[in-house]
């Protein structure tokens, strides 16, 4: 039997019935195919979307830090401002303590904010402070204050690297 006696044998239905099977797996294979490109394609969305979310949250801390130093440097001013306003005191433990806190928050704002007055209170970068921990006759409680001034310059230094990342 060739295949054109079996089309002579069927009948109209029959035919029908079998373009319809054959188009129905016809159908069902681009199907697939289109789900397996879906599948592709949205992965590789997902991919995209979530590089765009790293940049987004790496720049939102970065300007979340960004404004914490801005905030924290205005209240600082703020206090030496206030601590500068005053004008000294008579009583001398009121003077010097006045005197430390403006020396230490000098120290803490920097040279990049107040060039004038660091140079005039400080005077010394990093590696002049150091001299004065190995100094046998510098008073303890100054080297202490010159070690906690140098880890403040590391830590602002460190902030400084966080901002300046793109």
């Amino acid at each position: 039997m060739t295949v054109e006696d079996l089309l002579a044998q069927m009948r109209v239905g029959d035919v029908i019935q079998t373009i319809a099977v054959v188009i129905a797996l016809a159908a069902a294979v681009i199907a697939l195919i289109v789900s397996w490109r879906d599948r592709v394609n949205a992965r590789a969305i997902a991919a995209k979307d979530r590089e765009n979310a790293l940049a987004i949250a790496t720049e939102d801390r970065r300007t979340a830090l960004e404004q914490a130093k801005l905030m924290f440097d205005l209240e600082s001013l703020l206090r030496l401002l206030e601590n500068l306003n005053r004008g000294g005191s008579t009583d001398q433990a009121e003077a010097r303590r006045m005197g430390s806190e403006a020396m230490t928050l000098i120290g803490l704002l920097g040279r990049d904010l107040l060039p004038t007055q660091w140079a005039r209170v400080v005077e010394r970068d990093d590696d002049g402070l150091r001299e004065y921990l190995d100094d046998e006759e510098f008073p303890q409680y100054k080297k202490d204050a010159i070690e906690t001034q140098l880890a403040v310059n590391v830590t602002t230094k460190r902030i400084g690297k966080l901002l300046a990342r793109d």
